[in-house]
């Protein structure tokens, strides 16, 4: 494995640690009004925390902003209000289900959309093939989902 390959293993793992301790403190904000304000509110100090960090870094040429031209802000839009599903979603979701099986479930949800980007080259790369293996992998994902499910007692 090369250098770059581990630091995106590391990155990855670090991003999927964030998304379980995002869900479970987002859950436990909506407990005080619901997943929704509270979503809107978490991605509104997101934003704010972004823009010092930005009003900080790009004067010092550490960090630059591409243009904004319109397809550029109809991304941007998408991602937003992603952003917005994803955390309202996740403080919902982790309030009413068990975390383990949310975050499966959020995993099933991300590894069939990037199956998909993978065969279409959504992201720029070289199309992949979905095969047998690869669809093997879902179905172990979801059989994994199941012996996840808290059993409710008799």
């Amino acid at each position: 494995m090369n250098h770059m390959a581990a630091i995106g293993i590391a990155t990855a793992l670090t991003v999927g640690l964030s998304i379980g301790f995002q869900g479970i403190f987002a859950a436990r904000l909506s407990l005080g009004d619901n997943a929704i304000n509270s979503g809107m509110l978490i991605i509104l100090a997101g934003g704010l925390i972004a823009a010092v960090l930005m009003a900080v870094l790009v004067p010092t040429g550490h960090i630059e902003i591409a243009k904004l031209t319109g397809p550029r802000i109809f991304y941007l839009t998408l991602c937003a209000i992603a952003g917005i599903i994803i955390v309202s979603g996740s403080a919902f979701a982790f309030a009413k289900i068990s975390p383990a099986v949310a975050v499966a479930l959020i995993i099933l949800g991300q590894m069939t959309l990037a199956l998909a980007a993978d065969y279409f080259g959504w992201t720029g790369q070289t199309p992949q093939p979905i095969d047998l293996r690869r669809v093997g992998g879902l179905v172990l994902l979801v059989a994994a989902i199941w012996m996840l499910m808290p059993r409710s007692e008799p």
